[in-house]
């Protein structure tokens, strides 16, 4: 019984499949939206493009999420290796 439930049909490998790319492309998504915000962020910060425009109190705030973002990928690239 254990190894009919090990071996799956071209069904279920299919799905799984489809499941697999579908979380790929997800994940993907993520990291864009991930890496656009991180530019924004950084324009806010830089007095010579957008930052001229906010208060300090805003830039404190976009150095804040800035310094978070980093470690927060810092400590899953971390768990990954």
């Amino acid at each position: 019984m254990l190894l009919w439930r090990l071996m799956m049909d071209d069904k279920e490998r299919k799905t799984l499949r489809e499941h697999i790319v579908w979380l790929g492309s997800q994940l993907e998504q993520e990291r864009k939206q991930n890496q656009q915000t991180v530019v924004f962020i950084k324009r806010l910060l830089d007095p010579e493009d957008l930052g001229h425009a906010v208060s300090n109190e805003t830039r404190q705030i976009a150095y804040q999420l800035l310094i978070e973002n980093h470690h927060i990928e810092r400590a899953s690239w971390q768990q990954n290796n």
